[in-house]
């Protein structure tokens, strides 16, 4: 009777037989999530891979001594060596640049980093007298969390640029800028983004909490608002705040460019000279601008020379 009983009950959690009851089933296993970690990892260590062979390949090419017949006619040999050691010196440091931004980055994310700062913004906000828990401190919560990232990243990105700077560029008389002047342009550089940036993501972060079903498209907006107004804000108000325009007087350079650009259609309404000499003695050109009004920015080391009237032709 017993084993008829037993062999009939459908479910052994049923049973039910003193001191021998069957257990209950155990509950069926949660759903593993799934790798975003492990495929992002492995993108980034594949870009890295994919960098560096294209690094390998140019410093074979780099260390080639022999002279290009097409520069022969346009520059010298000592300044042929002088380029292709620099370019050398160049590869080296980014070769091993981004291989300890890779691991090093690697590494804090399979150690939990990410969890790690956002507690720290929880316990900053904390002290703020706000409760990170609370659903009204989001957008508050995740702006702190990007600038406690933000902040990481530029202590650990900080020797870096020194060293290319003061070692990398000094060694080849690149360097024209004091360590002062080094070190207000960092200081610089991360209040504009915090100031700026931290709201901007604030903003796209409402827009997404509001957004709907189609909150992608709203998000999508906002950027490309963003992004025109930066583009005009930067050379207007941002790009002064590290370096003096000076429009370029009148003079046989300044009617070759604006012969130049009448020839070719291009709107120029402006020419200026920056004053890249106190940071580097690099030599640059640049154009901004939208539509009908474009303006053009000589770096002053550049060799005015090469953009006189008898020289555009070649």
């Amino acid at each position: 009777r017993h084993c008829w009983h037993f062999a009939a009950a459908e479910d052994l959690s049923d049973l039910n037989m003193g001191w021998f009851s069957a257990p209950a089933p155990p509950p069926p296993a949660p759903e593993a999530p799934p790798p975003f970690m492990e495929g992002f990892l492995v993108f980034m260590m594949g870009v890295w891979a994919f960098e560096l062979w294209l690094d390998v390949r140019q410093r074979r090419k780099l260390q080639d001594k022999s002279m290009p017949d097409a520069l022969k006619k346009v520059m010298a040999a000592d300044e042929f060596e002088q380029a292709r050691l620099y370019s050398m010196d160049k590869n080296s440091y980014k070769m091993l640049e981004d291989a300890a931004i890779t691991f090093k980055t690697a590494l804090f994310y399979i150690m939990g980093g990410l969890p790690w700062l956002w507690g720290i913004s929880c316990r900053l906000l904390s002290l703020l007298g706000r409760d990170p828990k609370a659903s009204g401190n989001e957008i508050v919560l995740s702006m702190l969390f990007c600038t406690v990232y933000y902040t990481k990243e530029t202590l650990e990105s900080l020797p870096w640029e020194m060293y290319r700077e003061f070692v990398l560029e000094e060694r080849h008389g690149f360097n024209k800028q004091s360590l002062a002047l080094f070190l207000t342009d960092q200081l610089k550089t991360y209040i504009l983004i915090v100031v700026l940036g931290m709201p901007c993501l604030g903003g796209l972060i409402l827009v997404i909490q509001m957004g709907g079903e189609h909150f992608y498209l709203y998000a999508w907006g906002l950027c490309m608002l963003l992004l025109l107004f930066f583009l005009t804000a930067y050379p207007n108000l941002i790009a002064p705040l590290f370096n003096k325009f000076t429009p370029l007087h009148d003079s046989p350079l300044k009617t070759a460019i604006e012969d130049l650009a009448r020839k070719n259609r291009f709107p120029l309404t402006r020419l200026y000279v920056v004053d890249g000499s106190t940071r580097s003695s690099h030599s640059n050109a640049y154009f901004f601008g939208f539509g009908s009004n474009k303006r053009i920015v000589l770096y002053d080391t550049l060799n005015t020379a090469l953009l006189a009237p008898e020289g555009r032709e070649g």
